[in-house]
């Protein structure tokens, strides 16, 4: 299935839209990992410590999935995943 990620924000800002293949069944955890070792210069502001950085958004079809405690979320096929700090400027 495919994923397409988008950054936003002045800290992502040099980073193009990425579509990704996944596995059926893949997570939004399993995406963020995965997007992070195809760009590895993605891993540091993804994540801290091992764990999903809480300065950043990662809304999945305008649904912020972090507030919503929805890491666990399996995928579908097309859907967008948009990753933005938290101080992104309105």
């Amino acid at each position: 299935m495919k994923v397409l990620f988008v950054f936003k924000g002045s800290v992502f800002e040099q980073i193009n839209p990425i579509e990704m293949d996944l596995n059926e069944g893949s997570t939004i955890l399993d995406a963020l990992n995965l997007v992070s070792e195809k760009k590895p210069k993605l891993r540091s502001l993804l994540f801290r410590d091992g764990q999903l950085r809480s300065d950043i958004l990662v809304i999945v079809d305008k649904t912020d999935v972090l507030s919503m405690g929805l890491l666990d979320f399996q995928l579908s096929n097309n859907q967008e995943i948009t990753i933005l700090p938290l101080a992104h400027g309105g």
